[in-house]
């Protein structure tokens, strides 16, 4: 059998057979009747001349020939389907679009309501899902377009597309009425203060501070490390302790509590917007990322 006389419909259902290991899912997943891929499953293993997919007690597994094809195949069908979305019209007022983007805490903190205000408004059929920040996934959920965006710090992905979305600099949070709002926080207050530092991989007690006090031969005493940003306000609100936070996120959270400069010159950071080449062209795509863009700007 030659593919060119045959459908490439089938290479789709290859494509869902693998992913799903099961006949009635992958029917499922392509809107079709069981049977209807049960036969689809006969014409592809004659077109291969292999099994592809094999019982194993109650389920189905792929055959090495059937792994060896899978990869390839994912990414062909995904040049495809990019290739229509290049020459099709997106309509943002009729849309009933998914958009998915991936952001830390932090992140998802500050964009994520003024974002979700700014599609309902433009494109009031679409979704927003916000994902978690998974730094050793993130790459494989681009390219399996399982993400659409991601806005991240320091990600080394020198196949993604990258652009600055925000950059950021620290400030002091610290509880309404603490005795250090009384003047201006000084270096030697900051010191001999109580410390939280956010720590996302968790348990960790040295952050950027502490790395620039140690070049002035100075050091702090960090009491408490918490693994998210957004504990931070209820914590310091709760406590004689000090945290640096991003400033936007304690703009966020100035109803509960105060904040200040640092007294030592800390050095920022830039969060990234990125995406994959093959989104590149692709005008709904395009239209998600302008929105974003547009937003970060504006905040």
């Amino acid at each position: 059998m030659d593919i060119k006389q045959g459908d490439f419909g089938l290479l789709l259902a290859l494509d869902a057979l693998l992913e799903e290991e099961s006949v009635s899912r992958a029917a499922s997943r392509l809107g079709i009747s069981q049977p209807a891929m049960s036969a689809q499953l006969k014409r592809l293993r004659h077109l291969f001349n292999d099994p592809l997919l094999t019982p194993s007690g109650r389920h189905l597994v792929a055959t090495s020939r059937a792994l060896s094809l899978q990869a390839d195949l994912r990414r062909q069908l995904q040049d495809l389907d990019a290739l229509v979305r290049e020459n099709s019209a997106f309509d943002a007022a009729t849309t009933q679009k998914t958009f998915r983007l991936v952001g830390t805490d932090y992140v998802q903190a500050v964009v994520a309501a003024e974002l979700e205000n700014r599609i309902r408004r433009a494109a009031p059929g679409a979704k927003l899902a916000f994902l978690p920040f998974e730094p050793t996934t993130l790459w494989q959920s681009l390219e399996d377009d399982k993400v659409d965006l991601a806005l991240a710090t320091g990600m080394a992905l020198p196949e993604a597309r990258t652009r600055t979305a925000l950059s950021e600099v620290f400030r002091v949070i610290l509880r309404r009425g603490h005795p250090l709002l009384a003047e201006e926080l000084t270096l030697e207050a900051f010191c001999a203060a109580r410390h939280i530092l956010i720590s996302p991989e968790g348990g960790g007690f040295v952050g950027i501070a502490d790395k620039v006090l140690k070049k002035h031969g100075l050091s702090r005493s960090v009491s408490a490390s918490i693994p998210s940003f957004l504990l931070a306000p209820a914590f310091v609100a709760n406590s004689d302790a000090l945290c640096l936070v991003p400033a936007r996120l304690a703009s966020l959270y100035a109803d509960t509590v105060a904040s200040c400069t640092p007294p030592l010159e800390l050095p920022g950071f830039d969060v990234d917007m990125l995406w994959h080449p093959r989104r590149h062209n692709d005008p709904a795509h395009r239209w998600f990322r302008q929105q974003v863009l547009e937003l970060t700007r504006q905040i």
